[in-house]
């Protein structure tokens, strides 16, 4: 065994290190100069201050997800890139927040009613009473989720409901 002196604290033999009979100079000097660079290492660590344990946490908030917006040029005629965030739209991006209701017409006879369209995953998304838009969303697209409810509200709590589980998508 041989020892090197330690040029961080200025002692000799203070940090042994093994080598060979048959170890090169070269071998020796890349070790010392790997043990000066760890002993400077650790004195340079050493010296930070820890912070303190006496500050507080700071406090957890959820963020929603970054929504990439996209150029004025990528969004087609009719579509949404931002709020207001209401049923009856479609979206090209994933809402941040839940959909909104909105008024609808009144109509004597329930068997009139307009079927809503909750599309969840597909081109784009949303609530809409077009079915060629809601099947135009989905057409082509893999695993796509689009269902027809009788009622807006209906709609609504199925989209919200999966926008809180974070089922929703865009596929490109």
């Amino acid at each position: 065994m041989t020892s090197f002196p330690n040029t961080a604290s200025g002692t000799e033999n203070s940090v042994p290190v093994a080598t060979s009979p048959n170890a090169d100079a070269n071998t020796v000097a890349a070790l010392q100069t790997m043990i000066n660079a760890m002993a400077t290492l650790s004195q340079a660590s050493q010296a930070q201050p820890l912070p303190s344990q006496t500050a507080p946490a700071p406090a957890f908030t959820e963020v929603a997800p970054a929504v990439p917006t996209p150029t004025p040029a990528q969004v087609p005629a009719g579509f949404r890139t931002r709020g207001p965030w209401i049923s009856g739209s479609l979206f090209i991006v994933i809402p941040p927040e839940h959909l909104m209701p909105i008024p609808e017409a009144p109509i004597d006879n329930e068997d009139d009613l307009p079927a809503w369209y909750c599309i969840t995953k597909g081109k784009y998304v949303g609530i809409t009473l077009s079915n060629p838009l809601a099947l135009a969303a989905v057409v082509g697209v893999s695993g796509s989720r689009m269902k027809a409810y009788k009622t807006q509200v209906l709609a609504l709590e199925a989209f919200n409901e999966m926008l809180d589980y974070h089922m929703v998508a865009v596929v490109a």
